[in-house]
């Protein structure tokens, strides 16, 4: 994709939008999407997928039906090509419009994946309504409660051992691997406020565009440093829109949250844990981890003193041993002077008092 097509690209999505806007470096991420979602081997994907796009926004996109979309993508193909074809710039079209996976055609001729994270676009509904009930929330699990502010990805891959897995589907955003350890994020914020700024009616809903910012401003808060660190070694910028004008504390009352609640409150008790194994070494920069961070270290400093005791002890022990062999020598080499000094004089009074007869008295 062109740099110029992909300026047209941005003007018909967010037409609100200044051109300077879509020169900024925060683009580039939502550029090499982009990118990916065309064929370059072709070179009309990119003008075909443009037509689609500004075909879609001229007629509402959001009251758009799943058979008048496809319809519309038909002006703007050639009568030679396949259905499949045809499903295919209908479904990567819509990626790259919304950032999600939304399935057009059936299962077995649809480009996106199965599972879900793909949205099922029915016959009766509008592409606006099947975005919404996808992200429709379970208000049968209510939680409520104060966040603690500490809370971030960086606080959690540096002290809970988790790792970050980066999407460009909205709809994969904060799923959790447990048995890796891996949150999914999604990672173009600069989407969402986009999407936000440009239309009082988004084709996402509004309330789904300003809970995922919520999300990502709540995991990576301005002037935090561990944030600053983890989002430099992973070399994203979700920091220089700052709060995108929603105030922070909106992100700290998980009763706010309705789409990614649950998966909000699982992060919160993560963060709650005491670190376990090599984690527990180190003392959490908010002190959460003080007791036991000194019970271990005493422990060790016990058992080293008590290394350091060892060779005095057997040099001890081995001292004790040589006096107690020493002090046996003495008494045995006593005892047997002793007992040969008796010895002694008994023989010497023996032969005193026996006398040998005579010859001659024989």
């Amino acid at each position: 994709m062109l740099r110029e097509q992909y300026n047209q690209v941005c003007r018909s999505i967010w037409p609100n939008l200044t051109k300077e806007e879509y020169s900024r470096s925060a683009y580039t991420g939502i550029q090499k999407y982009f990118e990916s979602q065309t064929c370059r081997e072709s070179r009309d994907d990119c003008s075909i997928i443009l037509s689609i796009i500004n075909e879609l926004m001229s007629k509402e996109g959001t009251l758009f039906s799943r058979s008048s979309y496809i319809a519309a993508v038909r002006t703007q193909l050639s009568n030679s090509l396949s259905e499949a074809a045809i499903l295919s710039y209908s479904e990567r079209t819509l990626r790259i419009m919304v950032n999600l996976d939304i399935r057009v055609g059936h299962r077995r001729e649809s480009i996106s994946r199965v599972g879900s994270f793909a949205i099922d676009w029915e016959d009766d509904t509008s592409l606006g309504e099947a975005i919404g009930n996808h992200f429709a929330g379970d208000s049968r699990h209510v939680v409520t409660g104060r966040i603690d502010p500490a809370l971030s990805l960086g606080y959690l891959c540096t002290y809970r051992g988790f790792k970050v897995f980066w999407t460009s589907n909205i709809s994969e955003h904060l799923h959790i691997s447990w048995k890796s350890k891996i949150v999914t994020v999604y990672e173009h914020k600069l989407f969402l406020w986009n999407h936000l700024r440009n239309s009082e009616t988004p084709i996402i809903p509004r309330s789904v565009l300003e809970e995922a910012i919520d999300t990502l401003n709540l995991l990576f808060p301005l002037n935090d440093r561990l944030t600053t660190k983890f989002l430099v070694q992973n070399g994203k910028d979700l920091q220089g829109l700052g709060y995108c004008s929603r105030p922070r504390d909106i992100c700290l009352d998980i009763g706010n949250f309705n789409v990614w609640r649950e998966r909000i409150a699982e992060l919160v008790e993560v963060m709650n844990e005491e670190p376990k194994g090599l984690r527990q070494l180190a003392l959490e920069k908010d002190g959460r981890n003080l007791l036991p961070f000194v019970t271990f270290w005493v422990a060790v400093a016990v058992a080293f003193l008590s290394l350091l005791n060892l060779p005095f002890a057997v040099i001890s022990m081995n001292y004790s041993i040589k006096q107690y062999d020493l002090a046996l020598a003495q008494a045995v080499s006593t005892s047997e002077e002793h007992f040969s000094g008796t010895l002694h004089v008994g023989i010497q009074d023996n032969m005193t008092s026996f006398k040998y007869p005579h010859p001659l008295d024989v």
